[in-house]
Parts: C-alpha cells; sequence; structure tokens
C-alpha cells in the first residue's frame, strides 16, 4: 500500500486513472509506523511530485524534486533531496540524503549523511555516517566515520585528506610554473 501524509498533488496526470477528476489526490486510510494506528492520507501512485513535507511519506515508482518528513520509505523511486529522521531506500535512488537513521538496499545516493546507516547491496559517492553497517557488495568512493561489515571505500578521511593535500601542491607548482614561463613568452615576444 502507498501511503503520503502531505497535500501534494501530482504535476502530471496519473497514468492508471487513479487521479480524482479534480486534480486532488485520492484519500484513503493508510497504517503509521509500529503502532498501524488508521491515519487520513493521500496517494500518489506512478507520478512525480514537486516539494513534498509531512510526517510519514512512502513512495512507489515515484519521483521528488525535495522530501522533508519524519519517516520516508522508497520503493523503485527517486528524490533529487530527502531528509528525513528515518529513511528506508529500496531499488531506490537519491542525490542528497539527510538522515538520522538511514537503509539503503540495492540502492544508489551521491552523498549519505546519516548518525545510523546501513547499506545493502548499494552505491554512495560519499557516506558521512557515525556508524556505517554494510552488507553484500557496497561500493563507496569516501567514507567518514566508523563502519561495521565489508566496507573498502576507495578513499576514507585520512586519504581524502592526504589527496587533497597533494592535489593543492600540484595545482600550486604547476600555476608558477605556467606563470614563469609565460612572463619568459611575454618577454621573448615583445624584442
Amino acid at each position: 500500500m502507498t501511503e503520503r501524509t502531505a497535500t501534494t498533488t501530482p504535476d502530471t496526470s496519473d497514468q492508471n486513472g487513479t487521479e480524482p477528476a479534480d486534480g486532488a489526490a485520492p484519500a484513503f486510510v493508510a497504517k503509521t509506523d509500529t503502532t498501524k494506528s488508521p491515519i487520513e492520507a493521500n496517494e500518489l501512485l506512478r507520478a512525480d511530485a514537486g516539494d513534498v513535507q509531512a510526517t510519514t511519506v512512502t513512495m512507489d515508482r515515484s519521483g521528488a524534486e525535495s522530501v522533508t518528513a519524519q519517516r520516508v520509505t522508497m520503493e523503485r523511486s527517486g528524490a533529487k533531496t530527502l531528509e528525513a529522521r528515518s529513511a528506508q531506500l529500496v531499488n531506490s535512488g537519491v542525490a542528497i540524503l539527510k538522515s538520522e537513521q538511514a537503509v539503503l538496499q540495492g540502492g544508489s545516493a551521491v552523498l549519505v549523511s546519516a548518525k545510523e546507516a546501513r547499506l545493502v547491496k548499494s552505491r554512495a559517492a560519499v557516506v558521512v555516517a557515525e556508524r556505517l553497517t554494510g552488507e553484500g557488495e557496497l561500493k563507496a568512493l569516501l567514507h567518514v566515520g566508523s563502519s561495521d561489515g565489508c566496507i573498502r571505500p576507495v578513499l576514507d578521511g585520512r586519504s581524502a585528506l592526504g589527496l587533497g593535500a597533494a592535489f593543492g601542491l600540484v595545482v600550486l607548482v604547476f600555476g608558477r610554473l605556467v606563470k614563469r614561463l609565460g612572463g619568459r613568452w611575454a618577454e621573448a615576444s615583445a624584442r
């Protein structure tokens, strides 16, 4: 069941004909968190949304520009930015994920910033987490923080600092070399 406690309506009409004629998202009764207490919610299935702000957001085969919520569950969906207290992404992608607790299963992210993160067969360019647990094949370019499991990032905090210092030194030396050669070339062409 797809649930959304946001009042956002889709930018495009629903392909499967479940959108009412007045353009509002169809209302239904959803079950929340572990208490499974019923609440009134709006549904957005296989559609795109702009900015979504809600207590609980569940997306299935949908997309959004930004999502801000207490709890977010995404399945085969995507978002540009996601900020939540708890986020669970299954076969989904996000550019920037900020969360206290984040779980990515078969998903991908450019930046993950979380207190606790669990990545299962997922990819992330940068992971900043106080505690990271990895299961299966985890691909990360840069990881900052402690980790459990088989996590072998290309860069960790220390190696990124060393790489940055070396890059800065190379740019400095190259810049001075170009300046010196450029000055000699200008003198030679002036004669």
